[in-house]
């Protein structure tokens, strides 16, 4: 065998090492974006369950939201308040949820059954008629994809 049969055995082993390499590399990409993308799901879900908790636990707040839920114009101006401020950041998890599902490359049927999620906690927050009121006095301050999917999960589409 002469040098340059060496060398282009050589040059043959190299490309073939790189290609290897390159394989492996998109791979491990891959796994960390999808390692990222758990991680952001995982953290939303941790947030609304703190969430949820910090309501169960509290000893006032319950009852203002049942109350609210039947008229929001009947609640005292506090009331008003603590009500506002637990359904904006039910609002806000339901907002970053979304725009996550939608900025995500996750299959179809995910992002289809993550929509129906979150159009089952719109309705089991906002399908009463103080809440509706709530909604249509502060809903100016969310985007148009999120006003669409409030109103199409309540029916108001």
């Amino acid at each position: 065998m002469n040098w340059t049969a060496l060398s282009a055995v050589g040059q043959l082993v190299a490309a073939a090492a790189v290609l290897i390499t390159l394989l492996y590399l998109a791979r491990q990409v891959r796994q960390s974006n999808r390692q990222d993308l758990l991680g952001a799901f995982r953290h939303t879900y941790d947030s609304l369950n703190e969430w949820a908790m910090s309501i169960v636990e509290s000893g006032e707040i319950p009852a203002i939201i049942l109350r609210g839920r039947l008229s929001y114009k009947d609640l005292s101006d506090i009331e008003r308040l603590r009500f506002d401020h637990v359904h904006f950041v039910c609002l806000n998890i339901i907002e970053s949820h979304y725009y996550q599902v939608q900025a995500t490359a996750m299959d179809d049927e995910y992002r289809q059954w993550a929509m129906e999620n979150l159009a089952v906690l719109v309705r089991g927050y906002f399908d009463y008629p103080g809440a509706r009121d709530f909604w249509t006095h502060v809903q100016q301050y969310y985007q148009p994809a999120v006003r669409k999917l409030v109103a199409e999960s309540l029916g108001d589409a």
